[in-house]
């Protein structure tokens, strides 16, 4: 019985040398870690590009809607026209580019929470 157990011992020594596995690289270790390290600072940069994005699209959006109302009250004449007569075209204009935007932040803000949870 002794001898069985010498016997699986020597076999477990000998399986346990040949399933080492040896390292492709000698800093291989460190490499992977600063990448992972790499990896999360990345996302939380990421994040945060993110908020200032939709902090800059909002900004943006009121300073638009609110220049497309304001300019046409000046009395200003541009080649004999006046400013009020383009009022509704550079609303129009506004407002597809701002919904247009919106639904790039929207897909941007999707892809990158699918991204933070994976």
């Amino acid at each position: 019985m002794e001898r069985e157990k010498e016997l699986d011992d020597v076999r477990l020594r000998s399986l346990l040398k040949e399933s080492r596995l040896e390292m492709p690289f000698s800093d291989f270790e460190g490499k992977l870690m600063q990448q992972i390290n790499a990896s999360k600072k990345g996302k939380a940069s990421i994040i945060k590009n993110l908020k200032l994005s939709w902090l800059f699209f909002l900004m943006g959006s009121i300073i638009g809607i609110a220049m497309s109302i304001l300019v046409p009250m000046l009395p200003l004449n541009i080649a004999g026209v006046e400013m009020h007569v383009f009022k509704y075209p550079i609303l129009v204009i506004v407002l597809f580019v701002i919904m247009w935007q919106f639904d790039s932040m929207l897909k941007l803000t999707s892809r990158c929470k699918n991204d933070h949870l994976e």
